[in-house]
């Protein structure tokens, strides 16, 4: 019975860390984009854009290009999409960040509900979440945004710890049918 018990709130703890990872990553991009800051290409742009509606038709033509040309090479530090985007998908839009959550929060309770094969999923997409975090806290630092990164982190550690104790569940499940199915062979 003790047994039992244990594997029961290791589910049980996994499925409370999912939901407090999901609950951290939201609150995470709910500040930072309530700090967000205009990319300096996107800047240059608009003060371009400003120059030509005032009358200086000529001048923003020749600076225009000048000042994207110096800022193209830093776009890739400065521009949010730029730095979010793995394998053409920009990780920051609203319906895969919000989408995320919901996945993790339905997740949680199908953990609780399912057991070891929805373990597989948890382990999978908290370990993907928690490596992503990671690069985040890195990418906050550089953009001197010290809340969200430290948000970011406590969220990576959230996301492994999900994973921890996934993989603990995963193998008490796991030891716990594997000798009972050798028993009853025999």
């Amino acid at each position: 019975m003790g047994f039992f018990a244990n594997r029961v709130a290791l589910v049980r703890w996994t499925s409370a860390m999912l939901a407090i990872s999901a609950l951290l990553f939201a609150a995470a991009v709910l500040m930072e984009g309530s700090g967000h800051r205009e990319p300096a290409g996107m800047a240059a742009h608009d003060e371009a854009a400003e120059s030509q509606e005032q009358g200086g038709h000529d001048e923003a033509a020749e600076s225009s290009p000048a000042k994207q040309g110096g800022d193209s090479a830093d776009v890739g530090e400065t521009d949010g999409h730029a730095e979010q985007t793995i394998l053409g998908i920009n990780l920051e839009t609203p319906w895969l960040v919000w989408g995320f959550v919901g996945v993790s929060i339905m997740l949680a309770a199908a953990v609780l509900k399912l057991g070891k094969a929805t373990l597989l999923l948890a382990i999978l997409l908290a370990g993907a979440a928690a490596i992503l975090d990671g690069r985040e806290v890195f990418l906050q630092l550089a953009r001197a945004n010290a809340s969200v990164a430290s948000l970011a982190a406590l969220t990576a550690f959230a996301h492994a710890a999900v994973v921890i104790l996934a993989v603990l569940a995963w193998q008490a499940a796991s030891t716990h049918a594997g000798p009972a199915t050798g028993r009853n062979t025999q």
